[in-house]
């Protein structure tokens, strides 16, 4: 998700839709010349109201495919893909778009000697989840798209762009594939003042690496080895992105240490040269996945919580070391952290997905200057617990979350504010809301089923005291 002031006295809140092409409701919307699938939507969200007024499904007017052995930008994807790529992959079917990071203008523009170079617009980063042939992408404020090629293929779960001003444009793209096989990846590219948004932004001329932890292959020797609260020196290796699915895969397998499903990060607001970021699980770590003693039938995984800290956000290869903050092991046992955000004031909102689990998802709070940990929200019992007459399915998730502060507050007001979303997975049920759909007739209800991939729901989320929430 992404938000913004706009021209209109609202806040405009971005979010992307993570259907899969393979949907069945999906599938009815298929398209032989145009894209499809996955999508964008920009909403209106009227502070004075306390309510969105209006939402606009087609965000997206056009995406630029790269043309991977000719070299050029195209409008039609057939027969761009690179080598090897899967029947069904890389073409106008977009296909399951995961988290997404509105980056703001200063990540792609700096001004140096009274003149501006790069664009001077906000980008909406995104990439598709669905295995080794996926794709990243960037869009415009006018919807216009752009293939990322050179940040590679993955399982992207998030792409996110450093804020820190300068010629460089950095990005660090997050890999939520298998527990054994996901990496970070960094992108490092140059502003500039000629070509497309896309180009000018520096994402189309820059090199792609691989955080590599060389005392630590993966994710278990880190966790044994280093364990919690303890810096190491790292490096990114180079890896050439423009090479056949399979080979790229196993380059980057080479190259890095390998992390148990990379999954949301972000870029510190009190220090740039920061990033936070969590991986959902541990690889069968015991002391990730014990059980927690008030549920001790429930299975879980505790993930982790990583600070990468760059001696220079601007120069990353100058130097940058790792840290294991959480390790799934502390009180308040988390169970598989996915999507998370940094306030202004230090307190890191991490989002959980349990899966198809018996435990009721949280948005668990961790504040960076004690390691303080508490819950600051938690899925409605009612939907989500077995044998509850409204029950709906064990497999909520808590999946997209913003700090929207400086947008909602007004002078005087203390409050932290916040944007979050839910994912409500029915099973395969094409299943409409039930608060939604309890005042419909049965054959209204039926149609609003029929054009429902899954429940969801949009939040606005008041702090009003971070005292109260960290209290004992």
């Amino acid at each position: 998700m992404g938000a913004m002031k706009n021209s209109r006295g609202g806040i405009t809140l971005m979010a992307n839709f993570e259907h899969s092409i393979a949907n069945f409701y999906t599938k009815t919307q298929a398209k032989t010349d145009r894209v499809w699938g996955a999508s964008i939507t920009s909403f209106n969200y009227s502070p004075r109201l306390k309510a969105i007024t209006s939402a606009d499904n087609n965000f997206i007017q056009d995406v630029n495919f790269w043309h991977y052995s000719g070299g050029k930008w195209v409008t039609n994807p057939t027969g761009a893909e690179p080598a090897g790529a899967a029947v069904g992959s890389f073409g106008y079917g977009l296909n399951r778009f995961c988290s997404a990071n509105l980056a703001p203008a200063s990540a792609f523009s700096y001004t140096e000697s009274g003149k501006t170079v790069g664009y001077e617009g906000a980008m909406y980063l995104v990439g598709e989840e669905a295995g080794d042939n996926s794709r990243g992408f960037a869009f415009d404020m006018d919807g216009q798209g752009y293939q990322f090629p050179r940040i590679g293929m993955s399982s992207w779960e998030n792409l996110v762009a450093s804020p820190k001003p300068g010629k460089n444009t950095v990005v660090l793209g997050l890999e939520d594939g298998s527990a054994t096989d996901s990496h970070v990846k960094l992108y490092i590219g140059e502003k500039q003042n000629t070509g497309n948004n896309f180009e000018r932004a520096g994402l189309n001329n820059g090199k792609l690496y691989i955080l590599n932890v060389p005392t630590a292959a993966n994710d278990n020797v880190f966790r044994t080895t280093v364990g919690k609260n303890k810096a190491v020196a790292v490096d990114f290796k180079s890896v050439e992105w423009n090479q056949s699915v399979s080979d790229f895969t196993k380059s980057v397998t080479a190259a890095g240490s390998e992390f148990a499903r990379v999954e949301d990060g972000e870029w510190d607001p009190n220090n740039p040269d920061v990033f936070y970021f969590v991986t959902t699980e541990s690889n069968k770590d015991p002391i990730a996945t014990a059980p927690n003693p008030a549920t001790p039938s429930v299975t879980r995984d505790g993930g982790a919580l990583w600070k990468l800290t760059f001696k220079d956000a601007q120069n990353p290869l100058a130097g940058a070391t790792l840290e294991l903050l959480l390790n799934g092991g502390e009180s308040i046992y988390m169970s598989k952290p996915d999507n998370m955000t940094i306030t202004k004031n230090g307190v890191i909102l991490i989002q959980e997905d349990p899966g198809n689990n018996d435990h009721l998802a949280r948005v668990v709070a961790y504040r960076i200057r004690d390691a303080k940990i508490a819950t600051v929200a938690q899925f409605d019992s009612k939907y989500f617990t077995k044998g509850s007459a409204s029950f709906l399915t064990s497999d909520e998730e808590s999946s997209g979350i913003i700090e929207v502060t400086d947008l909602i507050a007004k002078n005087g007001d203390k409050n932290s504010y916040f944007f979050l979303n839910a994912q409500v997975h029915t099973l395969g049920v094409m299943a409409a809301r039930p608060d939604i759909a309890k005042s419909r007739t049965k054959d209204s209800k039926v149609k609003l089923d029929n054009v429902a991939a899954e429940g969801g729901q949009f939040y606005l989320m008041t702090i009003s005291d971070w005292d109260v929430v960290f209290k004992g």
